[in-house]
């Protein structure tokens, strides 16, 4: 594998705070999905990664397509907390890679 693609799930606080990093430090990340169910954050981010990436990720507001999208090796988690451990189980069902 020559980048790891990431996709973001939940972009407010945290979750922008994890864009941010991988943008700014993993430089053999792609960020490939941002999953949000208010459109209006995840466009912010969306714009924000495109700039900086040169391409534009996938975009969804439900967090089980990005699970099922092979283009997806590893999710962050940003959710609320009563979400992080069924998002984290079906991500871990689903053969991705889980922070």
């Amino acid at each position: 594998m020559d980048r790891l693609r990431v996709a973001v799930i939940g972009t407010g606080g945290r979750g922008g705070d994890h864009v941010t990093g991988f943008l700014d430090k993993q430089l053999n990340c792609e960020i490939v999905a941002v999953c949000d169910c208010d459109e209006r954050a995840s466009q912010q981010k969306l714009r924000t990664i495109e700039r900086i990436q040169g391409k534009l990720p996938h975009a969804e507001k439900d967090l089980r397509r990005v699970l099922q999208d092979k283009n997806v090796d590893a999710v962050v988690v940003a959710l609320p907390d009563h979400w992080h451990a069924l998002a984290t189980i079906w991500a871990c069902q689903a053969g991705k890679d889980v922070y």
